[in-house]
């Protein structure tokens, strides 16, 4: 009897093992499943931060480019008004003062127009810059994601990252701690 009773406990032993090298196995595998998990998250967190900036830079550059255009708008518009505010004293015969208010009529009226062409292509730059601010922001290669698959994702990452900081703090008190 005390052969069979040695003989079922080395079988028991033998079965113990190779469940706990089973269970082993699988364990090292889900640790690599979340490891992976975690790295396509980090990917993820990693292009939208690079898109984010990238948008941060669209704004500061189509916000500076507005305000430059708006300056030499005015400017213009200023030297435009302040020109008709010129006094030319000189001694002229009335022919001569004629054809200066007629040379000026036909500037002025030239000026007017260039002005009001530049206003149109001021506009329709804007327009463009518009344009292709949304044709960047809107072809964004996949990198946006709706509340809900960011939320999942978020959860994901909080739940991976945990269970490596749990591993963690038990590696440590193994090490530390003498626990084993």
């Amino acid at each position: 009897m005390s052969n069979k009773n040695k003989f079922d406990n080395l079988v028991e032993e033998i079965n113990r093992k190779e469940e706990i090298a089973e269970q082993k196995d699988n364990l090292a595998e889900q640790l690599s499943q979340v490891t992976k998990n975690v790295n396509d998250v980090k990917e993820i967190v990693d292009k939208l931060l690079t898109a984010i900036e990238d948008l941060k830079k669209i704004v500061v550059a189509v916000t500076a480019a507005s305000k430059s255009t708006d300056n030499a708008v005015t400017a213009i518009t200023n030297a435009i008004l302040d020109s008709r505010n010129v006094v030319i004293t000189n001694k002229l015969d009335d022919e001569s003062v004629k054809q200066l208010q007629t040379k000026y009529e036909t500037y002025y009226q030239e000026e007017e127009k260039l002005y009001n062409k530049h206003c149109i292509n001021i506009g329709e730059m804007f327009e463009q810059n518009k344009d292709r601010c949304y044709e960047i922001i809107n072809r964004g290669d996949g990198v946006y994601f709706g509340r809900k698959t960011f939320m999942r994702l978020y959860i994901v990452f909080c739940t991976c990252a945990g269970i490596i900081l749990l591993e963690i703090a038990y590696a440590l008190l193994r090490l530390f701690g003498g626990y084993e």
